[in-house]
């Protein structure tokens, strides 16, 4: 009886050891579908959303917050306004602070040296930091 447990074990585990090699080659890189099961949706395709999607988010957030202050009796506010300033594109003009600008100068020109190294160009210093800025929306 003990020479067939044997056996079996042995079996159980070479085929399982066979059956893991098969699905390590053939399944395709190992990290790709963490995390993804058959219920996760769709990675998104692109970094950005839909100016509407993000539109439609935002004014869903603004009625949920207007329905809280409403329900604890402080007055609601125009969500319609209140989602125009949000959604307006930023054109201050206001002048950035220096530790700011310093940040920035000091993220492009490690940008910058980065390129360097790789012989790619560099580009045109303020350019890039007044895009930078403009990126993060302090400028």
């Amino acid at each position: 009886m003990q020479s067939v447990f044997g056996i079996v074990v042995f079996s159980v585990v070479g085929i399982s050891g066979l059956i893991a090699i098969g699905a390590f080659l053939f399944a395709g890189p190992p990290h790709s579908s963490i995390g993804g099961g058959g219920f996760a949706p769709p990675a998104p395709s692109s970094g950005s959303e839909p100016a509407e999607m993000r539109e439609d988010d935002v004014r869903q957030m603004l009625e949920a917050r207007n329905r809280r202050r409403i329900a604890r009796g402080e007055p609601g506010g125009d969500v319609e306004a209140e989602l125009a300033a949000l959604l307006a594109p930023e054109a201050s003009n206001a002048p950035v602070s220096g530790e700011v600008r310093a940040e920035a100068e000091a993220i492009v020109t490690a940008r910058q040296s980065r390129r360097r190294r790789r012989g790619q160009p560099e580009g045109d210093f303020e350019a890039e930091v007044d895009e930078l800025l403009r990126t993060i929306g302090a400028g």
